[in-house]
């Protein structure tokens, strides 16, 4: 009789999520700078086990001088954030099905509810809910057609918000989630930013001082909350990092991507030929300029 064997996954193998980070900073680079980067086939960290190292290390396909060291890590505002980004995703997608065609085809709306609400939408609970979400937004989005006009609805003594955010032709007609911050999120986001930055510019100071490399952090943010004056927050501690982008992911799959700093500039905002939206496929050969403002 043939014993199954246990297939271990080595300690620093990388994630889905780790190399699409990476894919799509290499098609975000390819935009900004036409330049073609290759990664090397074994991530430094997977070779060097004795002491922290970086994630990628990229390369010109025309000049091999010119190089970057890459380190990437996900920054989330507060515990199990990640799964109450996901099932709220897979709620609204359900409501938004439920009222297709029933809302205005010149608008797009997002919904947004707070942790406490998601996190008791097990079972039998969820399917009574959608329901009466979506017949409540079926009715109230053609009421809501002015830019950023919102109105609540109330569950359990906690509050819904459906929002308007105007006309754009890849979002119309369909609601999409928002996810809702708690109150101290600003706080505890600061602060796991800031210790992210203290584990992982040293790493790629290393390289830039010791192998001539540009450096580029990239922060993944599950929710789209990490604003730029928290951010700036670290500019200090940032100061010698080249890029610094921060994705919007779903499921592993990098969904946006803003550039933050691209060498010695830093954007007070995001300006619209550096904001980037990724299709659905794995891929990220084709991602596009936008975008949504």
């Amino acid at each position: 009789m043939e014993i199954p064997v246990k297939i271990m996954k080595k300690p620093n193998e990388k994630k889905p999520n780790e190399l699409n980070a990476r894919d799509a900073f290499i098609t975000i680079l390819k935009s900004l700078r036409d330049i073609e980067y290759k990664a090397e086939p074994k991530s430094p960290d997977e070779i060097n086990r004795r002491t922290p190292d970086v994630d990628f290390l990229l390369f010109s396909s025309s000049d091999e001088n010119d190089k970057i060291a890459v380190e990437h890590t996900r920054v989330e505002s507060f515990n199990e954030e990640i799964k109450y980004v996901k099932r709220w995703r897979d709620i609204v997608c359900s409501v938004n099905a439920g009222c297709r065609e029933r809302i205005p085809p010149d608008r797009y709306y997002f919904l947004a509810a707070p942790p406490i609400i998601v996190g008791s939408l097990v079972g039998k609970r969820r399917e009574p809910f959608v329901s009466d979400l979506s017949s409540w937004v079926a009715e109230t989005a053609p009421k809501l057609l002015q830019v950023d006009s919102y109105v609540q609805t109330e569950y359990e003594g906690h509050k819904i918000t459906l929002i308007c955010r105007g006309d754009h032709a890849y979002l119309n007609g369909n609601v999409w989630g928002m996810p809702q911050e708690p109150e101290d999120q600003k706080a505890i986001q600061s602060e796991r930013l800031r210790r992210a930055v203290e584990t992982k510019v040293p790493k790629l100071t290393k390289y830039k001082e010791r192998g001539g490399f540009k450096t580029a952090l990239l922060l993944e943010d599950v929710a789209g909350t990490l604003s730029g004056s928290t951010l700036r927050g670290c500019e200090f501690s940032l100061e010698e990092v080249d890029y610094i982008v921060v994705f919007v992911s779903n499921e592993d799959r990098m969904i946006t991507g803003n550039v933050w700093k691209e060498r010695s500039v830093w954007y007070s905002f995001v300006p619209s030929n550096r904001r980037f939206l990724f299709p659905r496929e794995h891929q990220h050969k084709s991602a596009t300029r936008v975008f949504v403002e």
